[in-house]
């Protein structure tokens, strides 16, 4: 940690620290050449990382190119004592994630006016051919005049670049709880993965937690991929309607289908319900070939890397491989004056997910049928052979 009063690349006095993560350390300076406030985003190359200070100098220059009021503003980047530092605009409030763990679940209006205002960022960012990937409550801004602010690319991707995301072969980079189905099986992101993550996040604030969770990724993943959300009107009946229909509607497993950021910028409703997910009602065994195909699939994802720290999830949902009990989630309030639960305090992991395919037990030859053949049958019905003899002429 630096302490205060240390100026960075000579321009940038500390004032104090803000957060840190994984990789970088975030602290509050003042700009000694413009007089301003600013945010300062330090980074320690970590060996064993995969492209760290490239990955960095991506998230500055992604952010260096999107100009919109919902997206925090880059202003400078350079090195410092071996470290990258990457100084931006410094918006005071909290995280989204902070509001929710301290105010519990929004109104519904509320939680739809928040995610409109993501949805108009990353538009932004989609122009020009960027996605996030990493959309959390946790990386978007609520500033105190109500703006929310997108942040954090860190894990950045440009659709223009074909050649590489920074990721070994059969890693899936992201938070497990906010990942699209077409990420779980391991195709590139698109903007609609961004909605999709959006959708979570709208889920996760107007019931209190994401849509789906256990305690592995591997199985969060599955569910993303072959599991339907439980309507959020179930847990809140007031959330049925427009609420509802937008949420299942930004969560639609066939990216295709989803509403772009742009729409949901520009206040769209959702169509008409046929077009969303059918409302599950008792849940049907899948068959063990899925399973098992899905499994396969799954156990080519030779490294996740999760970061879930921001999460809202039940105290048993730690990634750590060392407890596999699992704990359904807490029932959440019917009214958004009551707080929910503390969450746990989820740290930052990678994960090697090896699923095996599950045993299939073949059925047994079937029994030839017992009785008459067809041969027999046909011969059965034909009429007898022995004809009635002709009456006598008397």
């Amino acid at each position: 940690m630096r302490r205060a009063g240390e100026v960075i690349a000579g321009r940038y006095r500390i004032v104090a620290a803000i957060g840190r993560g994984g990789m970088g350390e975030v602290y509050r300076a003042t700009d000694q050449v413009l007089g301003r406030d600013v945010a300062v985003k330090l980074m320690q190359p970590v060996p064993g990382t995969l492209a760290a200070s490239e990955r960095f100098l991506r998230e500055a220059r992604a952010t260096a190119r999107i100009r919109d009021p919902h997206v925090v503003a880059a202003y400078d980047f350079g090195d410092h004592d071996g470290c990258c530092y990457l100084a931006m605009e410094l918006v005071s409030g909290r995280t989204v994630g902070d509001e929710l763990r301290r105010e519990g679940p929004f109104a519904p209006d509320r939680a739809v006016h928040v995610v409109r205002q993501a949805a108009s960022g990353l538009a932004a960012a989609h122009r020009l051919g960027i996605v996030h990937r990493d959309i959390k409550p946790g990386n978007l801004l609520l500033a105190d005049d109500g703006t929310v602010k997108v942040a954090d690319f860190g894990i950045v991707r440009f659709l223009e670049d074909c050649t590489t995301t920074l990721t070994s072969i059969g890693q899936i980079v992201g938070t497990s709880h906010f990942l699209a189905p077409e990420r779980a099986l391991g195709r590139p992101a698109g903007p609609p993965s961004d909605v999709y993550a959006l959708g979570c996040v709208l889920y996760q604030l107007v019931t209190g937690h994401p849509p789906f969770l256990a305690d592995e990724p591997a199985s969060i993943m599955f569910q993303h991929v072959r599991r339907e959300p439980v309507p959020p009107s179930e847990l809140r009946p007031e959330l049925a309607g427009d609420v509802e229909a937008l949420l299942l509607w930004m969560l639609t497993k066939d990216p295709a289908r989803r509403p772009t950021a742009a729409q949901l910028a520009d206040g769209v409703q959702a169509p008409v319900p046929g077009v969303l997910p059918v409302r599950r009602t008792a849940a049907r065994p899948v068959r063990a070939g899925v399973v098992a195909g899905l499994a396969l699939l799954l156990s080519t994802t030779i490294g996740i890397v999760f970061a879930t720290r921001d999460v809202k999830l039940p105290t048993t949902n730690d990634l750590s491989p060392s407890d596999s009990r699992v704990t359904p989630p807490s029932v959440v309030p019917t009214t958004t004056t009551s707080r929910p639960p503390s969450p746990a305090a989820i740290r930052t992991v990678t994960q090697t997910t090896t699923l095996r395919p599950l045993p299939q037990s073949g059925p047994g030859k079937p029994k030839q049928p017992t009785g008459a053949g067809p041969a027999d049958r046909q011969k059965d019905d034909k009429p007898g052979h022995d004809k009635p003899k002709k009456p006598k002429k008397p």
